[in-house]
């Protein structure tokens, strides 16, 4: 099976912010992998544990930083007819967003 090729766009502002750690880096072009026009995406905790190679607890370190520096915002989507029935969507806050005021600043 030919295994299809993918392409992310990110933001090399963020990429070179010397105030992020490599593994917040490695986690944001991860999601950025995934998003679609919209800068929007919902992988889950597992696919960007094995995109990464980070465990679950550095995974979480690692997206507490993007949060708190404005450039992933997490939301819950509802997907059915239950309460429980939801997804977990990622937003980057980045190049994108930026341009209409809604992204991080340039550090």
């Amino acid at each position: 099976m030919e295994r299809k090729t993918r392409y992310g766009k990110f933001d090399m502002d963020i990429f070179c912010d010397e105030s992020l750690p490599l593994g917040s880096k490695a986690l944001y072009c991860a999601l950025a992998g995934f998003c679609n026009k919209e800068r929007m995406c919902f992988p889950s905790i597992d696919t960007l544990m094995r995109a990464t190679g980070m465990t679950r607890n550095t995974l979480y370190k690692h997206m507490r930083t993007l949060e708190q520096k404005g450039i992933v915002k997490k939301a819950y989507v509802k997907n059915g007819p239950e309460n429980f029935d939801r997804r977990l969507v990622y937003q980057l806050c980045d190049f994108q967003n930026r341009e209409l005021g809604k992204g991080p600043p340039n550090t």
